[in-house]
């Protein structure tokens, strides 16, 4: 779906790290009690599959995040 519902732009890589890597540090520090709350406003690309993007969204971080947190 990469060009299509998703298109490719420069930056694209940076984008899905930023976005995925926030949902990740969010994760981490829930896990180890740094916080009790955490958000990603960047974050939330829940249509992404496992092996594709889908929705506009890249990479389904919120998954990441849940991953983390089991």
């Amino acid at each position: 779906n990469v060009g299509e519902d998703c298109p490719v732009f420069e930056g694209v890589y940076e984008f899905c790290q930023i976005s995925a890597g926030g949902s990740l540090a969010g994760a981490v520090k829930l896990n180890r009690k740094h916080t009790d709350i955490a958000i990603n406003w960047a974050g939330g690309l829940h249509h992404a599959k496992k092996s594709e993007a889908s929705g506009f969204c890249y990479i389904n971080d919120i998954v990441l995040a849940i991953l983390e947190l089991l």
